[in-house]
């Protein structure tokens, strides 16, 4: 009968301790406070640093895997980006959305999701920090990523695609890709004063050196690019 008592009792105020304690948690950036971890005061995880722990949004729960401690989450295309560690402390990424959606592991602690049948694509980092850093997050189309296996990682968007008639006469679409490098180190994001234009969906982009990015148009016509 005592047994039982406090069964019950347990079941009725965790909820409140819970929610108590997620009160308390700061307003502004990530705080910890009782074991809960509030990230810019939407998303709540519980237990913090616990395997199969669970992160809220607004108190109410979002997504809980039992392989993994989840750490982090930011807010993506139609759903959310989670981070978690499995067992060997390897950092693995899900998505709460599109369960057709996946996610492409690449170098350098970058990843690329591709949301849906209209190829969204979005790229994420992990940095020093193991916090999730989305790329781009006004763009759909980030892709094409190379890392030069030291400290930079370079990639490209489609900033817009167009008719147009070309020398010959003749009407073709045209798209206009923007590059941008991630200085892993300094963690700074730079969007090169560069346009590309081309008629192929896809930009080729090759580290030459450390520091020298290629990048080669359909025609087969090569640019390089210095980066300092």
């Amino acid at each position: 009968m005592v047994k039982h008592f406090i069964l019950v009792l347990w079941i009725i105020l965790t909820p409140l301790f819970f929610t108590a304690a997620i009160a308390q948690t700061s307003a502004k950036g990530t705080r910890s406070v009782d074991g809960i971890l509030s990230i810019d005061d939407h998303f709540q995880i519980f237990p913090e640093n616990q395997p199969g722990n669970t992160i809220y949004l607004n108190k109410k729960r979002l997504v809980s895997r039992d392989d993994l401690t989840l750490v982090d989450i930011v807010e993506g295309p139609d759903g959310y980006i989670y981070h978690g560690l499995d067992e060997t402390g390897h950092s693995v990424l899900g998505y709460t959305g599109n369960r057709d959606a996946k996610f492409i592991q690449l170098k350098g602690g970058f990843y690329q999701l591709i949301t849906d049948s209209n190829n969204k694509k979005k790229i994420y980092w992990i940095n020093g920090n193991r916090k999730i850093e989305d790329l781009l997050p006004k763009r759909n189309t980030g892709t094409g990523l190379v890392f030069n296996d030291v400290d930079k990682a370079a990639f490209y968007h489609i900033a817009k695609g167009e008719t147009i008639e070309t020398d010959e006469g003749k009407e073709r679409y045209q798209y206009t890709f923007r590059l941008h490098v991630v200085d892993t180190k300094t963690r700074q994001l730079r969007h090169l004063p560069i346009i590309v234009k081309d008629f192929s969906l896809k930009l080729r982009l090759e580290w030459m050196d450390e520091n020298t990015l290629k990048y080669t148009l359909s025609n087969g016509q090569i640019e390089t690019v210095a980066i300092r």
